[in-house]
């Protein structure tokens, strides 16, 4: 008689049986997109690429960086060109249309932009690997619209790579989080609670004046302020925990992302890192329920398509 399997080798077995791209993968993506699309609209090339302070002049065009958009053609008179081109692309990727054939595309402009630009807000190597990952995921998907409702499973020659890229998708997120709450626990201002306090009175990273009448009163008590800093820390190592967790569980702690990186872009200006990380957290909480177990186990949750079959 076989042993019956392990249950994170059954979990990992049913996950990979039912695997498809689903409104997670598609909401995560188009907002993914939109943020590199806002990003290139909003900011003129004069602070896209602007001089670091040391080395050579943006758009950098040295080892791999040269195969990017940026760096392909004459370097003079095609800014505007390469613009056009890009924003054109994110525009088609944001909404959803034949993501077997952009996922690619989405790839090669973030490598573009992110390598290209000086300027960097955290999200940029986290974009890029992500949208690495999604060209796995979604070369198996042969849907006109990533919102249309997937009719099945990937096919078995695509199942399989795009649940492992899915998985790794999931890590990526959880030691993002993980490193950011492991490191301010290791720093002592964070431990003692105040390190929000000097934060929000940063020059460079505070508030903005619009809203200092609401932050300065929340800032005068130290429990509040406390608070504020565990609150934080509680919320990245949370995020870190969902990604071990089953899809519900992981679409659960969606809210959670948005609530943090929300504040970041209210109270910190990194518009660009924040809708990028919300983009991440819900790609890697996507998850659909199986329609069949392979190891021969118990399966509790189907799909609604398996519960109406006879």
């Amino acid at each position: 008689m076989r042993p019956s399997p392990g249950p994170l080798r059954r979990r990992l077995a049913t996950g990979l049986a039912g695997f498809a791209p689903g409104p997670g993968i598609a909401a995560g993506r188009s907002l993914l997109a939109l943020t590199q699309l806002f990003t290139l609209l909003c900011t003129p090339d004069s602070a896209l690429f602007a001089h670091g302070g040391y080395g050579p002049l943006a758009p950098y065009c040295d080892g791999s960086r040269a195969l990017g958009l940026w760096c392909l053609g004459p370097a003079d008179g095609t800014m505007t060109v390469r613009r056009t081109i890009a924003a054109l692309g994110l525009a088609v990727i944001a909404s959803g249309y034949r993501p077997r054939w952009t996922c690619l595309p989405h790839w090669f402009l973030t490598f573009s932009l992110t390598t290209a630009t000086g300027l960097a807000d955290g999200g940029d190597m986290a974009a890029r690997i992500a949208t690495l990952l999604l060209v796995v995921i979604l070369l198996g998907d042969t849907r006109r619209w990533h919102w249309r409702r997937s009719p099945g499973t990937l096919p078995p020659q695509w199942r399989g790579a795009g649940y492992a890229a899915h998985l790794l998708f999931r890590v990526q997120v959880l030691i993002i989080y993980l490193q950011a709450g492991l490191s301010k626990l290791l720093d002592p201002v964070w431990r003692q609670g105040t390190a929000m306090y000097y934060t929000l009175h940063s020059h460079y990273w505070g508030a903005p004046a619009g809203l200092r009448p609401w932050i300065d009163p929340v800032l005068e008590h130290g429990w509040s302020v406390r608070l504020l800093g565990w609150s934080v820390v509680a919320l990245e190592l949370g995020l870190a925990a969902a990604m071990l967790l089953p899809a519900p569980a992981r679409r659960a702690a969606v809210p959670g992302a948005v609530a943090l990186h929300a504040g970041i872009i209210a109270l910190m200006g990194l518009f660009g890192f924040g809708l990028t990380m919300i983009a991440l957290v819900s790609t890697a909480a996507a998850g659909r329920r199986c329609t069949t177990d392979v190891t021969g186990g118990h399966t509790e949750e189907r799909s609604s398509a398996a519960r109406a079959a006879p």
